[in-house]
C-alpha cells in the first residue's frame, strides 16, 4: 500500500494542533450556554467548589504552617466524601471543574463556567487525536481523525456536561497514546504513569484500561514495556491517592472502598435504572450480547462508521503501522466487550460507553487513510491527470470534505440534543422513536430557551409538576433561572404538568398523555420526537361517564 501523506510541513507541526486546540475550545466554549443542566450536574458543581475551597485553604494552610486544619479527616471528608451517592466517582474531572469555573466566571455564566473543565478535555482529546494520526498516518489523516471526534454527536454534546464520562474517554484514549509512545521512550513512560493515574483519579473504569494494553504489548513488542509497566504499578498509584485527599487516611480500607463501589454499582437497585431497548424496559443484565455495539453503531453518523469498518478491515493487509492500529482495535473492542460483563451498567445510551468513541474516530482514520491511499495510486495512474499537480493533497481535502459533511449537518441539525442523535440505521431519531428506543434521558433537554418561554408564559402563581424532574426545577428556581412565584408541587394538585419523554421513567399517566391526541401546551421537539412536553391540567378533556 502506498503512504501518502499530504498536508505534512512545518506549520502542520505547530498551527494544526494549536488551532485544533483553541478553536476546538472556542467552538464548545460558546455553545455551553445552550444546553439544559442535566440531573447529575448540581452536586457536581457544589463538589468542585468544595475541592477548590480546601485546595485554597490547604494551600493557605501551608504558608501559616497550620497544616493541621486542612489534614484532618472530618474536613476532608467533607470537602472530598461530601455526598458519595450522587458524587461517587473520582475527583480529578471536578477539581478541573472548579478550576475552570474559578478562571472563566468573570467572562461566562456559573453553568458554562464549570462546563470548561469537559471543554478542556475534549480540546485535548481532539488534539492528541490528531497528533497520534498524523504520527502514524499523516497530518491529512490527523486532521480528518479529529475532525471525525468533533463531529461525533455524543462526544461533542458530553463535552457540554460537567460530568465523568467525557474526561474519562479523553483519559482513557491519552493513557493509550502515552503508553504507545513509551514503548520507545522511557520519558514517555513517566507520562504514562502520571496519565494514568489521573485517569484513576477519574473515573472507576480507567482501572481496567490496564488489560487491553498489557494484553496488545505482549503480543507485538512483549520485550518493549516494562518500563510502562512499572510506571502504571507505580507511579500510578500514587499520583491516584496524591489526588485524592480522601484516601489519605486509611489508604488501603478506601481504596478497597472505591474499588468496591465500582464494582457493585451493577448489582446495587439504586445504580442500575432500566434501559428501553426495542420497546423493552429492561435492566442491564438482561441486555442481549450485542447491546453496547448496536448503540454506538446506530448512534454515529454513518461515514464514521463506514469508515472505521474500512479501518478495521484494512488492517488484514496493512504492512504499515499495523501493530499501532490494533491498539486502537483492541480498546475499542475491549470497551464494548465490558457491555457483556457480569455487572455492567448500561443505562443512559452510550453513555457508559462513551470511552469507545475517540478510538472509533481514530479507527474512521485508519480508514480514511486506506481509502486515500486507493484513490491517489488509482489518480496516479490515470495518464489524463499525469500534469496535475498535488494530486495528494487536493484528493485529501476532497475526501475531508467528504467525509465531515455529513457528520457535520448530523451535529448541526440536532443542536443543542446530540445526546439524543440517531443515524439512518434506525431511520434517524424519529425511526428510533418509533422502534422504541430512548430518545432523551439526562435532562439536558431542559434548555435555557424551554425555560424562558415558561417563565414568559406561566401564569403568575402558576402550581408545576415536573414528576422526577422536580429536584432539577427547584435547583433552577435556586439559581434564579425559574420565576420564583412558580411552585413545584410532588402532590396531584397542579396547573400544569412538565413530562421529561425519558420513556423508562413514565407513570401509566404519562405515557397516556405524551401517546395520546392531546396537543401539549408547549413542548421541545426533534424531528417531530416530543423531548418534553408541558401539559395545562385545566385544558385536559374531562373523563366522560
Amino acid at each position: 500500500m502506498d503512504d501518502p501523506k499530504p498536508l505534512d510541513s512545518r506549520a502542520s507541526r505547530w498551527f494544526i494542533p494549536v488551532g485544533l486546540f483553541l478553536g476546538t475550545l472556542l467552538l464548545i466554549g460558546v455553545t455551553l450556554k445552550d444546553y439544559g443542566v442535566t440531573w447529575d450536574e448540581p452536586p457536581y458543581f457544589h463538589a468542585s467548589d468544595l475541592h477548590v475551597r480546601w485546595i485554597s485553604g490547604f494551600s493557605a494552610n501551608i504558608v501559616t504552617g497550620e497544616l493541621r486544619n486542612s489534614l484532618d479527616d472530618q474536613t476532608i471528608r467533607a470537602a472530598w466524601h461530601w455526598n458519595p451517592y450522587n458524587v461517587p466517582h473520582p475527583p480529578f474531572s471536578r477539581i478541573v471543574s472548579g478550576f475552570a469555573k474559578e478562571i472563566s466566571s468573570p467572562f461566562l455564566d456559573k453553568f458554562s463556567a464549570y462546563r470548561m473543565g469537559p471543554a478542556l478535555f475534549f480540546a485535548v482529546l481532539v488534539t492528541v487525536i490528531y497528533l497520534w494520526m498524523k504520527e502514524l498516518f499523516g497530518a491529512a489523516t490527523g486532521l480528518f481523525s479529529a475532525l471525525a471526534a468533533i463531529l461525533t454527536p455524543n462526544l461533542f454534546g458530553f463535552a457540554h456536561i460537567a460530568v465523568t464520562d467525557l474526561p474519562l474517554a479523553s483519559m482513557w484514549f491519552l493513557t493509550s497514546y502515552s503508553f504507545w509512545k513509551g514503548l520507545s521512550n522511557w520519558k514517555w513512560s513517566i507520562v504514562l504513569g502520571v496519565i494514568w493515574g489521573l485517569a484513576l483519579s477519574t473515573k472507576f473504569p480507567a482501572v481496567l484500561i490496564l488489560i487491553p494494553l498489557i494484553v496488545w504489548a505482549h503480543l507485538f513488542h512483549r520485550d518493549k514495556y516494562v518500563n510502562n509497566l512499572f510506571t502504571m504499578l507505580f507511579l500510578a498509584p500514587t499520583v491516584m491517592v496524591a489526588t485524592q485527599p480522601y484516601l489519605w487516611h486509611q489508604t488501603g480500607l478506601r481504596v478497597l472502598e472505591f474499588l468496591y463501589e465500582g464494582i457493585s454499582r451493577g448489582y446495587r437497585a439504586e445504580t442500575n435504572f432500566g434501559v428501553l431497548f426495542f420497546g423493552q424496559i429492561l435492566p442491564s443484565s438482561h441486555l442481549p450480547w450485542h447491546y453496547s455495539f448496536f448503540m454506538v453503531g446506530v448512534t454515529t453518523p454513518e461515514p464514521l462508521v463506514v469508515l472505521a469498518s474500512l479501518g478495521v478491515m484494512s488492517i488484514t493487509w496493512r504492512k504499515n503501522r499495523r501493530s499501532a492500529a490494533l491498539l486502537l482495535f483492541f480498546n475499542e473492542v475491549f470497551i464494548l466487550v465490558l457491555g457483556v460483563m457480569p455487572g455492567a451498567v448500561l443505562h443512559d445510551g452510550v453513555r457508559q460507553m462513551l470511552s469507545v468513541l475517540p478510538f472509533l474516530a481514530a479507527l474512521a482514520g485508519v480508514g480514511f487513510h486506506a481509502l486515500l491511499s486507493w484513490l491517489v495510486k488509482f489518480l496516479q495512474n490515470r495518464h489524463a491527470l499525469t500534469q496535475v499537480t498535488r494530486v495528494e493533497t487536493k484528493a485529501a481535502v476532497i475526501l475531508i470534505l467528504l467525509g465531515c459533511f455529513s457528520p457535520f449537518l448530523d451535529v448541526y441539525l440536532c443542536h443543542p440534543f446530540q445526546l439524543s442523535f440517531y443515524n439512518g440505521f434506525v431511520g434517524g431519531v424519529r425511526g428510533a422513536y418509533a422502534r422504541g428506543l430512548e430518545t432523551t434521558y439526562f435532562m439536558e433537554a431542559f434548555t435555557p430557551n424551554f425555560l424562558r418561554a415558561l417563565n414568559e408564559k406561566l401564569p403568575r402563581s402558576a402550581t408545576v409538576n415536573a414528576s422526577v424532574a422536580n429536584f432539577m426545577f427547584l435547583f433552577y428556581q435556586k439559581e434564579g433561572r425559574l420565576r420564583p412565584d412558580i411552585k413545584i408541587a410532588d402532590g396531584q394538585s397542579f396547573d400544569y404538568s412538565v413530562i421529561l419523554n425519558r420513556r423508562t421513567a413514565l407513570g401509566p399517566g404519562e405515557r397516556k398523555l405524551i401517546d395520546g391526541p392531546t396537543k401539549p401546551w408547549l413542548s421541545v421537539d426533534l424531528a417531530g420526537v416530543p423531548l418534553v412536553s408541558v401539559f395545562e391540567f385545566n385544558a385536559l378533556p374531562k373523563p366522560t361517564r
